[in-house]
């Protein structure tokens, strides 16, 4: 590409209004095509594929649209792309049976803010001249995609990613999102720019609740604050979230209406940010348990009318179960962390092992097994609940044991457990009348049977204090799951009979 060719870009640049909130998805739509075109004279190509790496993180298909529903995993520069990387973008386009592919970045002096993707189908299109073309179109590009990397949020993708969004088309949409995105920050991607034509917006967050009482995790990955020196400061967040109350959803005018500013902050690390003032909300539930919160935020107030609510509020329904899943699977991965570093003595559990594995009877057994738990996790007692069935859960008394079959049963639903039964949280505290009640799961060849229960006046720390109970649950359940299995073969099916086998004595 010559330099007049690359000058003839700049009349284009306008057509980015690159103040204020995120820039106008028609203007970026024809700059996107009208820099096709242009680079097309002298680069022929099947596909031009362009991203941006905003400021604030992430990536932005800036176009084509289609593209969008590859789910191209591009890699984020740190600060710049490997050629490993580029050469893992062409291979991309390759395997869709392009047969000349070719990637360059977009360079910064500090980091590289976006990457172009040229295809052809014809074999051997591109060689030294066209790369050393698209190289200059790339630095004739930097000015301008720099000012749109610090305008443009990663939560908000190209919005006309879905252009002819209706309500009725809206739970498809949502759903395929959902169910697609791979990360945190890649279904806030999404989610956004589904959302976007129906209810647009300068910033998108979904917030995922964890097991500890107050504990806020924005899945974009951004802080909300204006300053970067209070990255993990979400007071912006509470405040919102206490704006619920007991509603399902919520909707504000002006978040700076009582304080006359707003500490969740929107645009770029190098722009000038501004405060979020109309805000849209819901709530996030999975089994009647709030598992998180859906946002939207806009620059401007009374951004949003009482009908929005409802839009808002059937795509929280189709993602909260993908947010349920992101909340377990970070709590696993810590709990997980948390065993590993523990650096527990293992001879209180080989003797518990040894307890269940000796010992004849039941009741002896699991006396043992407290014993050696009490060494690393003082307790008064334990408890244990097994599953009978699918939807019901038996108590086995520890100090009396008794004919599994002649136990009450009780449904999944009404037990205070069911969140770490049903695998929905690693584990759970709960208040008790002689004090707290820490409970983990008993699992077995990766399926919970059941729950072990420990009781005791309080947990210093409950984290440390689970990753000590799993280790003895781990260890406990495969005895109680063979004595469940022993106690269901010898009753027929949908029978509860005292004459299942004493297996319970052993």
């Amino acid at each position: 590409m010559s330099d007049t060719q690359a000058a003839q870009l700049d009349p284009l640049v306008p057509l980015l209004p690159l103040e204020g909130s995120a820039p106008d998805p028609v203007a970026l739509a024809t700059w996107y095509l009208a820099l096709a075109a242009t680079t097309a004279v002298e680069v022929p190509h099947d596909l031009f594929a362009l991203w941006l790496f905003p400021d604030s993180g992430g990536v932005v298909l800036l176009g084509p649209e289609a593209l969008a529903q590859d789910a191209v995993k591009v890699p984020v520069p740190e600060p710049y792309l490997l050629q490993d990387q580029l050469f893992q973008l062409e291979q991309v386009l390759r395997r869709a049976k392009y047969e000349s592919a070719m990637a360059v970045p977009v360079k910064l002096v500090s980091r590289d803010v976006g990457v172009m993707v040229l295809g052809s189908f014809s074999r051997g299109a591109y060689g030294p001249v066209q790369a050393q073309a698209l190289k200059r179109l790339a630095r004739s590009l930097t000015a301008s995609l720099a000012s749109l990397a610090e305008a443009m949020p990663s939560a908000v993708p190209h919005a006309a990613l879905e252009p002819a969004m209706t309500r009725e088309e809206l739970p498809g949409h949502i759903a395929c999102a959902a169910a697609e995105a791979a990360t945190g920050p890649d279904l806030v991607r999404r989610v956004s720019g589904v959302l976007y034509p129906l209810l647009p917006h300068d910033r998108l967050e979904i917030l995922a609740t964890g097991t500890k009482p107050g504990t806020i995790v924005p899945l974009s990955g951004n802080s909300p604050m204006k300053n970067s020196r209070f990255v993990g400061g979400f007071e912006p967040f509470r405040e919102i979230i206490a704006r619920f109350g007991d509603a399902p959803t919520l909707s504000l005018d002006d978040l700076t209406e009582h304080t006359g500013h707003s500490d969740w902050a929107i645009g770029g690390a190098a722009s000038a940010p501004q405060p979020a003032r109309g805000v849209l909300g819901t709530r996030l539930e999975v089994g009647g348990q709030t598992v998180g919160y859906l946002l939207l935020a806009s620059v401007a107030a009374q951004a949003y009318r009482p009908d929005d609510e409802d839009i808002l509020a059937m795509a929280g329904l189709l993602v909260a179960t993908r947010v349920a899943g992101f909340r377990l699977a970070a709590e696993v991965a810590a709990l997980q962390a948390e065993i590993k570093s523990a650096d527990l003595p293992a001879l209180p559990l080989i003797r518990a092992a040894e307890a269940l594995a000796a010992t004849g009877q039941l009741q002896e057994g699991l006396r043992r097994f407290s014993e050696g738990l009490g060494a690393l996790l003082p307790h008064d007692r334990i408890t244990l609940h097994l599953r009978w069935g699918e939807d019901e859960v038996i108590e086995l008394n520890p100090d009396s044991p008794r004919p599994f079959a002649d136990i009450p049963a009780i449904a999944v639903d009404s037990f205070e457990g069911a969140p770490v039964l049903r695998g929905e949280q690693e584990w759970q505290v709960r208040t008790v009348e002689d004090g707290q009640e820490l409970m983990v799961p008993l699992a077995v060849a990766g399926r919970v049977v059941g729950t072990l229960g420990v009781r005791a006046p309080g947990f210093s720390s409950t984290s440390k204090s689970s990753a000590v109970a799993l280790q003895f649950a781990n260890i406990l359940a495969p005895h109680l799951e063979l004595l469940r299995r022993g106690a269901s073969a010898g009753m027929g099916p949908g029978t509860r009979t005292s004459k299942a086998p004493a297996a319970v004595e052993r």
